[in-house]
């Protein structure tokens, strides 16, 4: 791994982190001097940067049933500016690096990596071919000790073993990644000698029976570690529900919606049948679903922070603005079209509707109260848009019920 710190980040080879999904019992009591007494509860620990204190991780273990899973928030006083990275990296039962997630926020600006390997050694970013880290093995997050743990436990070498292997490696701040080859050698039970065949770097490991390190050279050290609170079950119906990407199923019918991803703030009016206008504001969110195949979104206003208190008060009250609902996208291919159902359960309404994109238009079409209604998004841009709800009345003519303003806020 190569160590990156403030003002020449690069140079050298660190390490921190932690394992976030555990492995199967019989494999780890393959493995001479493994325990698997996190099996039962999860491990936490944090990482102290002992070589400029700039920076702490901390990190978990946790058990998903498919294999370890290493995720942790990494804090760093970078170039006098605070970095923040948080990251997961899955594997499967034998510990070969199968998806990785990196969320930074630097100087204002917000990046990801998002990547998946097939086991075998062909790679993906963001829904991508990604034939540069062709043969890599393994994931190296340049600023985390922990990701030194998937080799460990995926070679289980012998003692004075040694293995050469080729890891993606991630730079940070630059997200930058490139193949690197990286020796390990298994000089004491708990200890390994890493190096970087290309930088010359090396460094002792010393880790525990998990293979997570304890000590790394004069840059990391563990400075806490305790039981992990388990997930909720809301953070499993989050992992089992959100998608990283779009599926490729979809091809290019993910033009038409895949822009909306993100937040979006919201500026709207509602135009009640006696004139009346009521103003609001709010927030509208999207992400991928359901592996990829979807779009859903929670549109709330008011925003949360002004949320009526008295939930009890009719949502049919001019001064109510109320909206707390959902939509679900998704693309039918037999029709061409998409189609979308909205719920919002603070007023009972659920519509349905399909439609597609049209030049710089999204119009689709649909019935409530046995009238046409008519969802138009408008001057799309990449960080604004126009959405318009409009009612076919008896007169034979479009009435504008609600108009909104978004601006994107992530």
């Amino acid at each position: 791994m190569e160590t990156q710190v403030d003002d020449g980040m690069n140079r050298r080879e660190f390490m921190v982190g932690t394992l976030c999904a555990p492995f199967l019992l019989n494999e780890l009591q393959e493995y001479p001097g493994m325990t698997a007494k996190y099996l039962a509860a999860g491990r936490e620990i944090i990482w102290r940067r002992v070589l400029d204190d700039l920076s702490f991780e901390q990190a978990r273990i946790i058990e998903t049933g498919t294999g370890p899973e290493i995720s942790g928030t990494i804090l760093i006083a970078q170039s006098g500016s605070p970095l923040r990275v948080d990251y997961c990296v899955a594997c499967d039962a034998s510990w070969r690096t199968r998806t990785v997630q990196v969320d930074q926020n630097w100087r204002g600006v917000h990046q990801t990596i998002r990547l998946r390997h097939d086991g075998q050694g062909n790679w993906q970013r963001d829904g991508k071919s990604y034939s540069a880290l062709v043969g890599c093995t393994d994931i190296d997050l340049g600023i985390s000790p922990s990701t030194n743990a998937l080799p460990i436990n995926r070679l289980r070498l012998p003692l004075g073993g040694t293995s050469e292997i080729k890891a993606a490696w991630v730079r940070f701040p630059e997200l930058d990644i490139t193949p690197t080859r990286q020796t390990y050698h298994r000089r004491a039970e708990s200890q390994y000698q890493y190096r970087n065949q290309t930088s010359g770097f090396t460094a002792l490991i010393d880790v525990d029976g998990d293979g997570l390190p304890i000590d790394y050279g004069n840059i990391w050290r563990r400075v806490a570690e305790g039981e992990a609170v388990p997930k909720s079950a809301a953070t499993g119906f989050v992992r089992a529900l959100i998608s990283d990407e779009p599926s490729t199923e979809l091809g290019d019918a993910v033009e038409a919606f895949g822009w909306l991803i993100g937040g979006w703030a919201m500026e709207l009016r509602d135009f009640d049948p006696d004139g009346q206008i009521r103003h609001g504001s709010g927030e509208w969110w999207f992400a991928w679903v359901l592996e990829g195949r979807a779009i859903q979104d929670v549109l709330i206003s008011p925003p949360p922070a002004k949320r009526i208190a008295d939930h009890t008060k009719s949502a049919d009250s001019p001064s109510a603005n109320n909206r707390y609902g959902t939509t679900i996208r998704w693309f039918e291919r037999k029709t061409v079209d998409w189609r979308i159902v909205w719920v919002n359960p603070v007023s009972g309404a659920i519509n349905t509707l399909a439609g597609n994109r049209e030049g710089d238009r999204i119009v689709l079409t649909g019935e409530e109260d046995h009238h046409p209604i008519r969802w138009s998004f408008l001057n799309i841009q990449s960080s604004s848009f126009t959405w318009r709800g409009e009612t076919y009345d008896n007169h034979g003519r479009w009435r504008l019920g609600a108009e909104f303003q978004l601006r994107r806020i992530m």
